[in-house]
């Protein structure tokens, strides 16, 4: 890891004020937020130490951009959180029991020092915050002022008492420095209240009806709760446990014997690295197992579009397969930016079963509807929308039934994904990839006869991250003219399809050819549907590659005395012969000016391209795209960070350089 590396999270933590680590904790609501806006209050909530959680039910203070009571009532009811409008704060129920036995100023006591940390999940890149040096002390007894709350920060943190606050209240505390009182932003005050129960016929005893409901959570999240540590003061309700120090799975005696850990933690650990981009990732880490169960349910949370879970999961695999030493413990997992108790936990059940398997992840393998979603997406051409579509509105359970019920509703593009997609699943050997370059480069010379220098041609992709199977080959065709580059795509593939390569065109672009091969503006289009909306917008052809050359001299043989047919019928027929397998190829060009960036961009993992992005944003201001980067302050001025590479591998390396991550090979950007 390069110097500037190490150091470069101080940039992230000049102003870190105010401290939100007595907040109780702390969910907010992706309502009217874009993905991006959500992400970034998150990442200045948990760098100012505030208990941030994704599992709305532990929350106890709601920010959200709402203002209406009854609104906020239907977010969490939708959220599976149901409620009672309260006017002020009162103690809980369980509480008053207690006061009957003990003084009132004890009880009031235990209401205001409970404010120890609860949450699971924090920011996705985040430090967990689990630490015995973030626990609260006990503090003094309160003053007589203090037995009237009013709706302070503090006073939020009771066991089932819930605030919903405007996100404005966050806003200015970040103006003012401090935290303020969220009284004047309150939108809904409540007490939650157990779900109201759903008849059924043979409706099962309250009993079995209540171990079927905890076996179900226990089966879709897989947070293994151990037993909780006896209470150390007699007059501690049951209510109370929840806001213990997350608790880590039960040790044996033989565990405690590695409390140590035989390996020092890497420098990225040591100094809270939060972004992928900014660690080495090798293609197999050593607990690339314990990964693959992660992979399993980060793709059940795509499958029913919880892109909020898509992205916590994604930031802790992350994590995991840049650790360069073997988890022997879950508290090891706590260690690890982004990684929090339901990570360690489900490591703990990881490393505790037969057959080194989780329970979540294997819904993958036992769920119809999953693994017909899991199929359906599979398509080239399908997301998951269209597959759940497929699925729940349409009652399709297999290609077959698409085939036969909503053939003529496809694409064309669907359809041929359909065609062929047993084909596409089958990986690319890393020499057939090289074949395939070294075809599209003669073919892109063979246009362009008066280039001068020859047009040059990069693997990038996972072929360049060393993966020996890639699902597709992802080619960049650069050339120092920019007259050169214009409009080659169309011609590359005109030539590849005369020659029987290229069977089908998916999608063709030529955005950046059409703005004179310039940096994407930095500020976007607004229209949704505008051609390339949210994707890499260099010129590029998604085609079907085949090689057309195979024996046919039998057919020959047989047919030669009688074959009358056209050329055109006679090429027809011997497509139809060829037994070679279909691939996917992407063949995309860049001007020599910003080849550094288009490299970049397309080698990458996708959490690696993700956080890079994230970075160089949070860092510098700047956007970065394949196609270039630009300021976003200065009305989006282009930055030229790769004049004077003579090669495109040098250009890439300028352009991390310039970016602030350093170097780093192509085999260490496999985040997953």
């Amino acid at each position: 890891m390069s110097e500037h590396t190490a150091s470069s999270p101080t940039n992230d933590e000049v102003d870190s004020s105010p401290d939100f680590l007595s907040c109780p904790p702390i969910f907010v609501l992706p309502t009217h937020l874009s993905l991006e806006s959500l992400h970034e209050i998150e990442e200045d909530l948990v760098k100012r130490n505030a208990r941030l959680t994704y599992d709305i039910s532990e929350a106890r203070l709601i920010l959200g951009k709402i203002g209406q009571e009854k609104r906020a009532a239907l977010e969490l009811r939708s959220r599976g959180v149901w409620t009672e409008p309260i006017s002020k704060y009162e103690p809980p129920t369980k509480r008053r029991r207690v006061e009957a036995q003990e003084p009132v100023k004890s009880a009031r006591q235990d209401d205001i020092i409970d404010l120890s940390t609860e949450t699971e999940d924090e920011e996705d890149g985040m430090r967990s915050r689990h630490g015995p040096s973030r626990h609260l002390n006990r503090p003094k007894p309160p003053s007589a002022s203090a037995s009237t709350p009013h709706p302070s920060i503090a006073s939020s943190d009771q066991s089932d008492v819930i605030s919903v606050v405007k996100l404005d209240w966050l806003n200015q505390c970040l103006q003012a420095q401090e935290l303020l009182s969220i009284e004047p932003y309150l939108v809904y005050l409540a007490r939650q209240i157990p779900s109201p129960a759903k008849p059924q016929p043979n409706q099962p005893t309250k009993t079995t009806t209540k171990s079927a409901d905890i076996l179900q959570r226990a089966k879709q999240d897989a947070v293994l709760q151990p037993p909780p540590p006896p209470p150390t003061h007699n007059h501690h309700s049951r209510t109370h446990t929840t806001h213990q120090p997350p608790p880590l799975p039960q040790t044996t005696t033989s565990e405690h014997d590695e409390v140590v850990s035989p390996h020092s933690p890497p420098p990225w650990v040591k100094n809270n690295i939060i972004y992928a981009c900014l660690r080495s990732t090798p293609l197999h880490p050593p607990n690339e197992d314990f990964i693959n169960q992660l992979l399993k349910i980060r793709h059940i949370r795509e499958l029913t579009l919880d892109e909020i879970g898509v992205r916590a999961y994604s930031t802790s695999i992350a994590a995991i397969a840049a650790y360069p030493h073997e988890i022997r413990r879950s508290s090891e997992i706590l260690s690890l930016p982004g990684c929090d108790t339901k990570i360690a936990n489900l490591f703990h059940e990881y490393q505790h079963s037969a057959n080194h398997t989780l329970a979540t992840a294997n819904e993958l393998d036992i769920s119809p509807s999953l693994q017909t979603l899991h199929t359906f997406t599979n398509i080239w051409g399908v997301g998951t929308k269209t597959a759940r579509d497929f699925h729940y509105n349409h009652n399709w359970t297999t290609l077959d039934d698409i085939i036969e019920h909503g053939w003529p509703t496809l694409s064309r593009v669907q359809q041929i994904g359909l065609k062929y997609y047993d084909e596409f699943l089958q990986g690319i050997p890393r020499p057939e990839t090289s074949h395939i370059a070294a075809i599209v480069t003669k073919h892109a010379n063979r246009v362009r006869p008066d280039a001068g220098t020859p047009i040059q041609c990069a693997i990038v992709g996972g072929y360049r991250r060393g993966k020996p199977l890639c699902g597709d080959v992802d080619l960049i065709l650069t050339h120092r003219d920019e007259h050169i580059t214009k409009n080659l795509v169309v011609d590359v593939v005109a030539s590849l399809e005369s020659e029987g390569w290229i069977t089908h065109t998916l999608v063709l672009h030529l955005m950046h050819s059409q703005r004179d091969q310039q940096t994407l503006p930095y500020r976007a289009s607004d229209d949704s549907t505008a051609p390339g909306k949210n994707f890499d917008t260099l010129d590029k052809a998604l085609v079907v590659w085949q090689d057309p050359h195979f024996d046919d001299s039998d057919h020959h043989h047989h047919h030669s005395h009688a074959d009358t047919d056209s050329e055109e019928e006679k090429t027809r027929q011997k497509r139809k012969r060829n037994p070679n397998i279909h691939h996917r190829v992407d063949i995309i060009v860049s001007p020599w000016r910003t080849v550094g960036c288009a490299v970049l961009g397309w080698t990458g993992d996708k959490t690696f391209e993700r956080d890079l992005r994230r970075y160089v944003k949070k860092t510098h201001g700047w956007k970065f795209d394949s196609s270039g980067v630009r300021e976003r302050t200065t009305g989006g001025q282009v930055v030229d960070l790769e004049a004077g590479g003579e090669t495109w591998e040098e250009r890439e390396r300028l352009v991390m350089q310039g970016l602030g991550l350093g170097w780093r090979d192509p085999e260490e950007r496999c985040t997953r």
